[in-house]
């Protein structure tokens, strides 16, 4: 039978009770280092990348969705930005590859050129409607080094109809120049700001357009379709300063939501609705 004396037994029950306390020393540190629960979380980082699928049809899952929105709004400004024509197509064939530049492209591009916010505005190719997904405008933005895409569009019904100087052409000579012809131009443009480098859609502006003309009916379908590219042309510009006024509110809205982003908590309650006075960020003030 082993036995120790009572020095030694002393000496190995202080051993043991020094391991016992080292062992429990480790998780206690590490519990230390955990952020408290009563400590703000760390902010989010702007999305760097696309989260979106590249299937056409889209594929975004319920994760990826969460994160976009959570995700502070990033605009970097001055940047280089293209102004890329979407063709409607007029049959079922589809668009071809050399279809005309619409019309009001030229005069919405010149605006945009006289504004600060971009170092560059180049026009790019003609793209058919519908007959690229999203992920092919990054690919094409990527080949020109954009940061932007602004998505033009024109959308535009055309008709013509006799008038009361119709009734002269029953004389026969009146219908080589009586103006018995009305005809209008109605309908909408549009541009849409694109985010290449994460696939989102920043915002939409859109301007309703009208024109009208009364003329005799030698070439009438050439005098409708100059009818209504000299409408997108006038009304172009215009456009063109409506994307620049809703550019800046979307970065006035974007500065007062990353900040109530950053200076919320988990103790913030659901429901965050401002005071019902003044404007809202998003609007002009005057």
């Amino acid at each position: 039978m082993l036995h120790l004396s009572c020095g030694r037994v002393a000496a190995l029950a202080v051993f043991c009770a020094f391991l016992g306390s080292a062992g429990c020393a480790a998780p206690a540190k590490m519990a230390s280092l955990a952020v408290s629960p009563g400590a703000p979380a760390p902010a989010a980082a702007p999305l760097d990348r696309s989260l979106f699928a590249r299937d056409p049809n889209g594929q975004l899952s319920e994760d990826a969705l969460q994160q976009i929105l959570a995700s502070p709004i990033d605009l970097d400004l001055p940047s280089r930005v293209g102004v890329l024509p979407i063709h409607t197509a007029t049959d079922w064939r589809g668009p071809g590859p050399d279809d005309r530049v619409p019309a009001g492209v030229s005069n919405f591009v010149d605006k945009l050129r006289r504004d600060a916010a971009f170092s560059l505005v180049t026009q790019t190719m003609v793209i058919p409607s519908g007959a690229l997904g999203m992920e092919a405008l990054r690919e094409i933005a990527a080949r020109y080094r954009l940061r932007y895409l602004l998505l033009y569009r024109e959308v535009l019904a055309k008709a013509d109809r006799l008038d009361a100087w119709a009734i002269g052409y029953a004389t026969l000579v009146g219908a080589l120049f009586l103006p018995g012809k009305h005809q209008e131009v109605y309908g909408y443009i549009e541009a849409s700001m694109f985010d290449v480098k994460t696939g989102l859609l920043m915002f939409t502006t859109r301007r309703a357009i009208t024109a009208s003309q009364t003329t005799n009916e030698w070439h009438t379908e050439d005098k409708l379709a100059k009818l209504a590219a000299r409408a997108v042309s006038q009304f172009s510009p215009e456009l063109a300063a409506d994307v620049l006024a809703d550019l800046r509110r979307f970065a006035g809205a974007a500065e007062a939501e990353n900040a109530h982003r950053r200076t919320g908590d988990s103790a913030s309650p659901v429901i965050s609705m401002p005071a019902s006075t003044g404007p809202s960020v998003a609007t002009d003030s005057h």
